[in-house]
């Protein structure tokens, strides 16, 4: 962002304001501030919390907590309307939070034994009044005909008129919360022609909801299935609090009283949060550089006053801790080896103490407290820290399988069974916040027998400090590994480059959609559409830079994984080359079984065809449910056929050993040669790490030793034995196909799925 003459980045940004805020406080309240609740919004990534974190210790804070805006804004409606934390009754509140650039939504809960609940999210975070400006603005350009009012990215002057229009329509948009109707005036702009203009239209509440209704009703929707997710009925829901400046327009509160039979409630819709915020504040232990101080609590008369002396900056033998209230009566007790003391059903008196910590009698630090003694509603406990969005692992096919909800209260540890679905010599588990990939825990060198379906464990612990510890295992071998998954920070893009990079990923979607498997194409085309739809947009007005960096980015995470895929041969087990060998030796027995017992011969016959059919559509859908189960049966069906006598008499007959050992001897080859050029494929693959792409000399070579002992083993099957062409066909079943079908996974990442 531009201040003035200097660029800053959002953590500067941040950091700036939470200082100026703080010696706001400091000023009006005379006393030094050195630990904050900050807000966040409800859609905040993971990154972003910890980067206020950041940007308040950089300041001169500690966040003691980054509180979820509505969770926030729940707590101070409780409070203002007198709730008190009865245990015998649970509430439930629909937030609805549309600020300027946001919209956001949550059901939040509060019980008793639980606190506050945030069960579900919804929203945009793209919409909010700024859309409204903008809406206003291209109805007054709209009626200005006469002069040129394009904007043209990069020119100063447009961005300046752009501005100045914006200014008017979000002044309309304030008198129409309170007027029927406005007037938007202005004769100090000119057009892109320098000609000077003369604005003065009228500007009435129903155009100015025409021009909006679409957008608040897209809000709405987001409400009704942030409810269905939460598993709430509009008739279980307590209230529908307001927050945020745009949520005073009188649209928003009608269509919620239409949507859901409840009318909302306004209670300064800009300050809701913050208040929720200094109730969650003043629950906070109190601290300094000695004291720890719990909040008073009053029991009728009394109180217990609990906390811990911070031993590591005192010296002395005797650490003690004295209670004296401003009646005059005191109270000392030593403290515990870590510490912590407590004095239990203090009289409240006038409420007021001060509590001292004395080192062999010298007063090393003192805090003073109090505790209201007036009626009034008791403050509901506030749950801690929460995932703002879903957390998912990348499945089969980039399936993507949740494992953490958003809303979900952090420290957390998740676990869940998951298996192999293909062979593989690595599995790459990645972990997604969002659309966006986060990290990566690799588990190499599996053994390449490893058979689909074999039990992996995935544990993945969310620590408060938000960092994501992660560890995979694999029981059946006793293989294992974790990671630490540090949240990536990124930083907002200029625009020049986020012009470049949309124009660049819009020509690259054009060629990936060509090249790549329909299936995959098909799949991809309504998420990179709705992305590059509205980047375009964005960037062709010099629109919401966070926004257009954003969806740009989700938009070249999903091109990337479409460039890196191979469609199906890249997830399908087996590979097509093992199913058309199959289908092969299958219609060569049927031929067999058509000259021995011709009348036997068209139901196989047909069972194939339906087989190759089934086969192929699904290979070129990607259905790797289907996949597996076609080959299967096809399998089964070669067995089948082999083992008619009539069929298995001629094989023998007619199969010289001089014929099995040419045709053995033409696959080994075409093996030996597809070893080689995959060697040669894999080491121009720019998925594969370096410590994986350094291992592959040594595969190739063991793979071709491997192939050269099922060659000899070949060679010295005595052709003379009757039992020869059995010989070698079982040393072909035995060895051989596994062997190829290693050659066709090698390389390969094993892939999972769900369990069944």
């Amino acid at each position: 962002m531009t201040a003035g003459h200097t660029t800053l980045t959002p953590f500067e940004a941040s950091v700036l304001l939470l200082k100026q805020l703080k010696d706001n406080a400091e000023a009006t309240l005379g006393m030094t501030i050195d630990r904050a609740v900050v807000t966040v919004p409800a859609y905040f990534e993971t990154s972003a919390k910890t980067q206020t974190t950041q940007a308040g210790a950089e300041a001169g804070l500690e966040v003691a907590e980054t509180l979820m805006e509505p969770v926030a804004a729940a707590l101070a409606h409780m409070h203002e309307n007198g709730y008190t934390a009865d245990p015998a009754k649970s509430r439930r509140f629909l937030v609805y939070d549309l600020g300027g650039g946001t919209f956001d939504t949550s059901v939040v809960s509060w019980a008793a034994q639980e606190g506050f609940t945030s069960r579900s999210f919804g929203g945009n975070r793209y919409l909010g009044g700024y859309d409204f400006d903008q809406a206003v603005v291209d109805w007054v350009i709209a009626r200005l005909p006469a002069y040129d009012l394009r904007s043209e990215p990069g020119d100063p002057g447009s961005d300046e008129r752009r501005a100045r229009l914006l200014a008017l329509a979000e002044s309309a948009k304030h008198d129409l919360s309170r007027e029927s109707e406005t007037e938007i005036i202005s004769d100090d702009l000119e057009d892109r022609a320098g000609q000077p203009m003369t604005i003065n239209l009228s500007l009435s509440r129903v155009e100015f909801d025409q021009l909006i209704e679409g957008h608040l009703r897209s809000t709405v929707d987001h409400c009704a299935e942030a409810l269905a997710t939460a598993r709430v009925e509009p008739g279980e829901l307590d209230e529908i609090v307001l927050v945020g400046g745009s949520s005073r327009i009188p649209l928003v509160a009608e269509l919620l009283r239409e949507r859901f039979g409840i009318a909302p409630r306004l209670f300064h819709p800009e300050l809701v949060v913050a208040v929720g915020a200094a109730l969650k504040a003043a629950g906070l232990a109190t601290r300094s550089s000695v004291l720890e101080l719990e909040n008073l609590e009053p029991d009728g008369d009394v109180v217990d006053i609990a906390g811990r002396v911070l031993l590591s900056g005192i010296s002395g033998a005797e650490i003690v801790v004295e209670v004296a209230a401003s009646t005059g009566d005191a109270l000392r007790e030593p403290v515990s080896t870590g510490g912590t003391f407590l004095f239990v059903d203090v009289p409240v008196g006038t409420g007021e103490f001060t509590v001292r910590v004395l080192a062999d009698g010298r007063e090393v630090g003192a805090e003073r407290l109090g505790v209201r003694t007036r009626p009034g509603p008791t403050v509901p406990d506030v749950a801690g820290d929460i995932l703002a969005h879903d957390f998912s692992v990348e499945l089969l096919d980039r399936q993507l399988c949740l494992v953490a909800k958003a809303g979900t209260r952090i420290p957390h540890r998740v676990r869940q069974r998951l298996e192999t679905a293909t062979r593989g010599t690595t599995l790459a588990v990645r972990v997604y916040e969002g659309w966006i990939p986060i990290g990566t825990v690799r588990i190499r060198d599996l053994p390449e027998e490893l058979d689909p379906g074999a039990a992996v464990e995935l544990t993945i612990e969310f620590e408060v400090g938000w960092t994501l510890r992660a560890g995979v295992r694999i029981p059946q071998l006793d293989r294992s590994a974790t990671a630490v998954i540090e949240l990536p920070v990124r930083e907002v893009a200029p625009w020049e480059q986020i012009r470049a990079r949309a124009t660049a990923a819009r020509a690259d979607w054009a060629q990936i959609r060509r090249d790549v498997h329909p299936a995959e194409s098909a799949a991809a085309a309504p998420e990179v559409e709705r992305r590059l739809t509205v980047l375009d947009t964005l960037v062709a007005r010099n629109q919401d830079q966070a926004k257009a960096h954003h969806l740009l980015l989700e938009a070249e995470t999903i091109l990337q994984g479409l460039v890196n895929s191979r469609g199906p041969a890249d997830y399908m087990e087996p590979p097509l080359s093992e199913f058309e060998d199959t289908l092969r030796e299958v219609s060569d027995l049927v031929l067999l079984l058509q000259r021995s017992e011709p009348e036997r011969a068209p139901i196989y016959r047909a069972r194939r065809d339906d087989l190759e059919v089934e086969g192929r559509s699904a290979y070129a859908a990607g259905d790797f449910l289907t996949w597996p189960r076609v080959n299967e049966q096809l399998d089964d069906l070669h067995v089948e056929l082999f083992q008619i006598s009539s069929v298995r008499e001629i094989v023998m007959v007619e199969q010289t050993p001089r014929v099995v050992r040419s045709w053995m001897g033409r696959r080994i080859t075409r093996t030996d040669a597809e070893i080689r050029r995959k060697h040669d494929e894999l080491q121009l693959d720019a998925r594969l790490e370096e410590q994986d792409r350094a291992k592959l000399p040594a595969q190739r070579d063991d793979l071709l030793a491997e192939l050269a002992v099922v060659a000899m083993a070949i060679d010295q099957v005595d052709d003379k034995r009757a039992s020869a062409p059995e010989q070698m066909w079982n040393i072909w079943f035995d060895r051989m196909k596994p062997l190829t079908r290693r050659v066709a996974g090698w390389g390969r990442e094993a892939r999972m799925r769900r369990t069944s």
